[in-house]
């Protein structure tokens, strides 16, 4: 039996399970070429049901995030009439109120009653075909059970949810034990992390919901040593802080009422300066939450779902702490992961039994395409710049080979990865020890900020020579950031952070990626490298490419040196092979 889970917020995103497996994941931006689309993600299910060849009337239930209807972009959210009257009688309520357990369950069961929500939802589906059994799960529960479930520790784990907001709250602490979740404290929104870390990203003009990563990748340029940072640092430090297994917003400011305050507080300061001092911030306060819920439930094998645990600099924090013995971070875990938990819970919901539900291993649940579908998309490709080889089972050796010669190439390759981080199978690849490769691929390919670092693809047995990494902790999903070696800056330095020599990997398995893994073993037979500069497969401001269309077009608008798509081999007229 089929079981559809939906996210129909900002980043829509449909997932598809069966038999313990998930079959099918993926978000709506990558069909209606929208970044961060929110919204119901009818193109999204559509294709899930084509991948898994079933029809609308095969799927058994739907499982469906958030009571409160989430929000689809900014710009909503700024509308939003009730999300108006809190933030403009913010300063008459009552803090009590509105960290009020009680209250917010009061509000969410009277919106549930009354709300249109569930048949909205329904006619949705039902013009798809679909009219099977609907259930609505609560926003912070499925970021917790997602983590939870797919965890190889889900017999105990202590599970922390942070985002921006769902359902009223900003984060959850609960102990997992098998099938039972029981949550043990709730942040409210008022005290969000993820909201002041949004409105620093929208203060320093960049998008927020959005550019959050480009604040983080910009925060690791500044000393921590420097005065000048240290004094941001110290008026961020009075805007939070963590009581007990709470985070308390001292500020007195809530959703856009921030900027008046950072306007007030930060006028004159230098950006890059603002981003370490909310950097800072974030990783004490998190540390200190999961250190007290350490302390306080004695569990120290630790899973974390929500978009603030996208900031991979944090995770590594929390990872070394002394107190922490195991780590899991649900891939991608911002609310596009919410429909991957909706698809499982509903199934177990049904009868389907927990403990059959596969632990997370690689995630190419997107779309694949044939020969033909390929074929046809060459139609669109410019043919006075680039012609066409069919190279065959040999292509990737092949493009091992012409990266360590220092090709840039785009790989179109199986089934799309899930998510936001690409994973090989629609990425961009370059050798990692040569930084010409920076500026090329930032100005003429990514057209990105200069400041943002790219990341390596590191084989499974070349990891120790390259990352620290005391705990073998299994980073498979770049969710995770790990400092480097001296052999990693030889190795690997353009695929490094470009100031503090970090880097985001994903640690490559053979049994994850056979064709990838070969790719790059070609490659280290030719230069002794055991890693390759690995960056997502599309424009700056688009979603990653998913379709050979998409492909193609990608090629045609940037300096790409050649595209390796399935058995082909695309490649600049000015090059002989």
């Amino acid at each position: 039996m089929y079981y559809l889970g939906i996210h129909d917020g900002h980043t829509a995103t449909a997932c598809l399970f069966k038999d313990g497996k998930i079959i099918a994941c993926i978000s709506e931006e990558r069909i209606n070429r929208i970044k961060e689309w929110g919204g119901f993600p009818k193109l999204a299910i559509l294709e899930i049901l084509k991948i898994a060849n079933i029809k609308p009337s095969d799927i058994k239930a739907v499982g469906v995030s958030s009571i409160f209807p989430p929000i689809r972009n900014l710009q909503e959210l700024e509308k939003h009439i009730l999300k108006r009257l809190i933030k403009h009688s913010i300063n008459f309520i009552p803090k009590s109120i509105i960290r009020n357990k009680n209250v917010r369950h009061l509000f969410l069961e009277v919106y549930e009653k009354f709300s249109n929500r569930k048949e909205y939802l329904k006619r949705e589906l039902e013009s798809i075909g679909i009219k099977a059994k609907l259930n609505i799960y609560e926003h912070h529960y499925i970021h917790a059970f997602t983590s939870h479930i797919l965890s190889k520790t889900r017999e105990e784990n202590l599970i922390i949810t942070l985002d921006g907001s769902g359902d009223l709250l900003s984060g959850t602490i609960s102990i997992g034990r098998n099938d039972k979740i029981e949550r043990i404290s709730e942040i409210s929104n008022y005290d969000s992390l993820g909201e002041f870390y949004m409105r620093i990203t929208q203060f320093l003009g960049m998008k927020p919901l959005s550019h959050e990563y480009k604040v983080m990748g910009l925060s690791a340029y500044v000393d921590e040593n420097d005065k000048y940072a240290k004094e941001i640092y110290e008026i961020f430090k009075t805007f939070f802080e963590v009581k007990d297994l709470n985070i308390i917003n001292k500020t007195g400011a809530y959703k856009s009422l921030y900027l008046k305050l950072f306007e007030r507080k930060l006028a004159n300061k230098r950006f890059d300066y603002i981003a370490f001092g909310a950097q800072k911030l974030i990783e004490e306060i998190v540390v200190e939450l999961v250190k007290n819920a350490i302390r306080k439930t004695n569990i120290r094998n630790v899973v974390l779902g929500g978009g603030v645990f996208m900031n991979v600099k944090l995770n590594n924090k929390i990872l070394m702490l002394n107190e922490v013995e195991k780590l899991f971070i649900m891939p991608s875990c911002s609310d596009e992961s919410l429909a991957i938990g909706c698809a499982i819970k509903c199934a177990i919901d049904d009868g389907f039994y927990f403990n059959n539900v596969q632990f997370l291993q690689d995630i190419y649940w997107g779309s694949s395409y044939d020969k033909q579908e390929i074929e046809k998309a060459f139609e669109e490709l410019n043919e006075n710049e680039f012609e066409i080889k069919y190279i065959g089972k040999d292509i990737d050796e092949l493009v091992g080979e012409l990266i360590a010669q220092n090709y840039i190439i785009a790989r179109f390759s199986g089934r799309m990865e899930f998510g936001a981080r690409a994973l090989g199978n629609r990425s961009i690849l370059a050798n990692p020890k040569n930084l010409e490769v920076i500026t090329k691929i930032n100005k003429a390919i990514k057209q990105r900020d200069f400041w943002m670092p790219f990341a390596p693809t590191i084989l499974y047995e070349e990891q120790e020579k390259y990352i620290i990494n005391p705990k073998n902790h299994e980073g498979y999903y770049m969710i995770m950031a790990f400092f480097t070696k001296e052999e990693a800056h030889k190795h690997l330095r353009a695929a490094l952070h470009q100031y503090d020599l970090s880097a985001r990997p994903q640690i490559l398995k053979e049994e994850h990626n056979p064709r990838y893994y070969k790719l790059i073993k070609k490659f280290k037979e030719k230069t002794g490298i055991g890693g390759i500069l690995n960056t997502s497969f599309n424009l700056h401001g688009e979603p990653i490419v998913m379709s050979p269309k998409d492909a193609i077009y990608t090629l045609n608008n940037s300096q790409l040196d050649a595209l390796a798509i399935e058995d082909y081999l695309i490649i600049r007229k000015k090059y002989k092979l």
